[in-house]
């Protein structure tokens, strides 16, 4: 009887200890599982911000080849068989027609202090490949079309980038003129 005792008596600081080092372990695991998840998704979001960089890069260079009206480079931000809808509406297919588009547009609106540039950038990355981007470009100081000079002209450019290879390229791109906000209408509401 004295042993059948000893042996209950030895066996609960047994279990308990058993219990603490299963629960130890599962308290581990569980640790590690969650390290490899933020790890994942601060990789995938490391990625994700150089993609974006790549990616306002296409903006920023349209822009600039639009300022230096430089039509085939322009064009060639996009994907070979990639469109284009014009501001007002023309609809653009393929790298020949844009840079025939491209041309003749920067040759009459961009004069010599004429700015372009993207801001308000939007991104959805649809696959790791893949991003649809909302953005606005704004363009100043730029030749209307009646030889006037526009001082602040936004432009709503919406486009898909899509990687190819280690580039990214637009393969889509939607642009539309911005409704400016009223002259005088700071706060929507009349005084009287």
């Amino acid at each position: 009887m004295y042993a059948h005792r000893l042996h209950n008596i030895e066996s609960a600081p047994q279990k308990r200890s058993f219990a603490l080092r299963s629960m130890m372990h599962r308290l581990g695991l569980a640790f590690f599982a969650c390290l490899l998840v933020i790890g994942a998704t601060g990789n995938a979001r490391a990625g994700q911000t150089e993609d974006e960089a790549s990616i306002r890069a296409l903006a920023a260079n349209f822009a600039s080849a639009f300022i230096q009206k430089d039509a085939t480079r322009r064009a060639s931000l996009f994907a070979e068989d990639g469109s284009f809808v014009t501001p007002p509406g023309d609809f653009l297919q393929g790298r020949t027609a844009l840079v025939n588009e491209f041309g003749p547009e920067a040759q009459h609106a961009v004069n010599g202090k004429t700015q372009a540039a993207f801001s308000n950038f939007r991104f959805d990355f649809i696959k790791p490949d893949v991003a649809v981007v909302d953005s606005l470009l704004t363009v100043r100081n730029v030749n209307g079309p009646n030889g006037t000079i526009i001082p602040t002209l936004p432009i709503d450019f919406f486009y898909v980038a899509v990687r190819h290879g280690n580039a990214w390229v637009i393969q889509d791109g939607r642009a539309h003129f911005a409704t400016a906000p009223a002259n005088g209408m700071s706060n929507g509401m009349s005084k009287g």
